[in-house]
């Protein structure tokens, strides 16, 4: 990878968004609301192989971060200032991992994942009715990533030269530590830090999470 000296950094849980219109009836079997973001339960997992067998569903490269850093990559790139975002993250080293990097070097952004040998790369749910949209993250290797990852010479190159930190609440539920270091540099160097508080289960559950981020 080269060198990165670009000046926006986002870390988050990089998902494959499996999206498909459905109807009540398949949000009622999975007890999900509408317009709301959830971690997955047990009682969630045989959702992701019926939307593959029955609706015929999009592959997206998503994870909310991961978007986010997307979207500012086309912009900045469009403004005459390409190869200026990164993004790091957890993800199997499998088929759906390497399609979510191919789709973020296709859109310019320069990501270093962490990659978990042992777990599948994470998949998010996206159930589409009237417009609205449900959430269900099935973390997977998003959930494995770790503050070690941050002291490889590539990270740390990321991170020094970055001037603009952005994390979704959602990574809060993931590793609060690697939060602190990036959080930390930032505040040592006069630099921004973003954080999104994303959904009310954030605040609900992992308020001690948030307090230590804040």
């Amino acid at each position: 990878m080269a060198k990165f000296t670009g000046s926006l950094m986002g870390m988050g849980n990089p998902l494959l968004d499996i999206s498909a219109e459905v109807g009540q009836d398949i949000l009622d079997k999975y007890d999900v609301k509408v317009d709301n973001a959830i971690l997955a339960e047990e009682k969630h997992l045989p959702l992701y192989k019926e939307l593959a067998d029955n609706y015929s569903p999009q592959y997206i490269a998503g994870g909310a971060t991961q978007n986010s850093i997307r979207v500012a990559g086309w912009i900045l790139a469009a403004n005459g200032r390409p190869g200026e975002c990164s993004y790091m993250g957890c993800v199997g080293n499998d088929e759906f991992g390497k399609r979510l990097e191919k789709c973020a070097a296709e859109d310019g952004v320069c990501v270093n994942y962490m990659k978990d040998e042992t777990t599948p790369t994470g998949t998010c749910a996206v159930l589409v009715k009237g417009g609205e949209r449900s959430l269900i993250a099935n973390l997977a290797a998003a959930n494995n990533f770790k503050p070690s990852h941050l002291e490889t010479d590539e990270s740390k190159a990321i991170y020094e030269s970055a001037k603009v930190y952005y994390i979704a609440g959602f990574f809060l539920t993931v590793s609060v530590e690697s939060l602190k270091i990036v959080a930390e540099h930032a505040l040592a160097n006069g630099k921004t830090f973003c954080l999104n508080l994303s959904a009310p289960f954030i605040i609900d559950f992992f308020g001690d999470q948030v307090a230590t981020a804040l």
